[in-house]
């Protein structure tokens, strides 16, 4: 034990280094400094603490902090596409890359200086220039994996096998990325590269003629599941002592993984009852999950998987009878109860474990 006559001064850097070694969250780390710049002085000696950057919360702040990212990644990785006829793909890839070493290097050093958030939105955004890099590489050298995609402005919306280069090298920089900056947003581009591979990787294997609507779906909700897993995976791995313990690292992948997976389950074609029983089933599930994991996300999927299915029976059941109307209001209210008594739930299990 430490007694009372022992002075320990600590520096803002310190309460942070100490969030970021485990000892302590990042919540209440920003809470400490808060605290302390609110206290009054005790001596003439002590130095006043000033908050570097308010990192928590729906405020000014994290609004400006991730407008200007989208910004930037509009600007450099779609309005720059459309440059392609001026600069070419040499002239496109230089750029790329000069935006690129900017962006990591200004993210690094305001890291340094304790901007976390603003440095890890930057080192974000230049993750995100990955696919336009890729694709100048793969035009100028002429080496596609299928035939070449199209321009790189159908990228979002087209799907097509030549795009998965780029999407397996966009997921290898963000893990890269995350093995040296602990910041939960990088899961971003990482989980939505992941999801566009669900989709792309199916039309490289099968190509578009031979490609069966519920065969690329099971592929679909194959690699949902797989994006799900990995994100608990980094939930756990990444959430250790090494790290902040607020960042969460497993929310894009479970929203963009669920996206996959249970996109790709209710877009299937079936006539069998039984099929949609174990598809309200699975959507069960997914509710269970919501508790164990305490995540809203997989509620939602599943609050919702299993409201298509009961809308389904009362459609069959109830089709052109007085009691239709009734039942789909029953629904209705049915699923909001539902949802606000698991709201209720995992707001206790919440409160409990802090």
């Amino acid at each position: 034990m430490i007694g009372d006559k022992h002075k320990i001064n600590l520096s803002i850097a310190d309460i942070r280094q100490a969030a970021y070694d485990g000892a302590i969250s990042e919540s209440d780390s920003q809470k400490l400094i808060e605290w302390a710049c609110a206290r009054p002085v005790m001596s003439e000696v002590a130095e006043p603490l000033s908050v570097v950057e308010v990192t928590k919360g729906f405020n000014l702040i994290t609004v400006a902090y991730y407008f200007g990212a989208m910004l930037m990644i509009s600007a450099c990785a779609w309005f720059l596409g459309d440059k392609w006829e001026t600069l070419g793909s040499p002239g496109v890839l230089v750029t790329t890359l000069i935006y690129l070493a900017i962006a990591t290097a200004v993210g690094l050093w305001l890291r340094k200086k304790g901007y976390v958030v603003g440095g890890g939105l930057l080192i974000t955004v230049a993750v995100c220039l990955v696919p336009l890099i890729t694709y100048s590489i793969e035009d100028i050298l002429g080496l596609w994996p299928d035939t070449r995609p199209g321009s790189y402005q159908d990228y979002y919306p087209l799907i097509r096998g030549g795009w998965i280069v780029m999407e397996l090298a966009t997921m290898a920089a963000a893990l890269i990325a995350l093995l040296y900056v602990r910041f939960g947003f990088l899961t971003a581009p990482l989980a939505f590269s992941l999801w566009f591979f669900s989709m792309d990787f199916p039309a490289w294997v099968l190509g578009h003629e031979n490609l069966d609507w519920n065969t690329n779906a099971w592929i679909t909700v194959g690699v949902g599941a797989v994006t799900i897993l990995f994100g608990y995976a980094l939930d756990r791995t990444l959430d250790t002592a090494k790290g902040p313990k607020s960042q969460d690292f497993a929310f894009w992948c479970y929203l963009f993984g669920l996206m996959a997976f249970w996109g790709g389950l209710t877009s299937m074609d079936s006539d069998s009852e039984l099929n949609k029983f174990f598809y309200m089933l699975l959507n069960v599930g997914l509710v269970a999950l919501a508790l164990y994991l305490n995540r809203t996300v997989f509620l939602v999927f599943g609050a919702l998987g299993v409201h298509i299915y009961l809308g389904h029976l009362a459609y069959r059941v109830f089709q052109d009878s007085f009691l239709f109307p009734f039942v789909l209001a029953l629904l209705g209210l049915s699923l909001i109860l539902v949802t606000v008594g698991a709201q209720a739930y995992l707001r206790r299990k919440a409160n409990s474990v802090n």
